[in-house]
């Protein structure tokens, strides 16, 4: 399963998550709501789903950029975004710099 196929899963399972709770609470009075207890308990079910959800998502996420074609890409860009700074005026050190800084791992995945 590749990475926009587990995001996507995660999304839907997030959102489902979001509309049953919403849904949930609107059928449940006033009284149920306001219960400390209660919303603890919901937390504490919805704790290891989130989990799971996040494993699923940076597993994806490693395993794209792992592959030999994402490294190529990544260099690309590099490459890309130096030589435009440099067009843009910024001296070769503030170009490295600003390349350099890049958390490649922040970045969103992209088939």
């Amino acid at each position: 399963m590749n990475f926009f196929s587990r995001f996507a899963t995660v999304c839907v399972l997030g959102l489902s998550l979001c509309a049953f709770t919403t849904n949930s609470a609107e059928a449940q009075d006033k009284k149920d709501q306001d219960d400390p207890a209660k919303v603890e308990g919901m937390m504490e079910m919805m704790g290891p789903m989130m989990g799971m959800m996040m494993q699923n998502m940076l597993d994806g996420m490693l395993t794209y950029m792992s592959k030999p074609e994402t490294a190529e890409k990544l260099a690309t860009f590099s490459k890309n975004y130096y030589d435009a700074l440099l067009k843009k005026g910024f001296t070769k050190e503030e170009a490295m710099k600003i390349i350099t800084s890049i958390n490649v791992l922040s970045m969103p995945a992209m088939n």
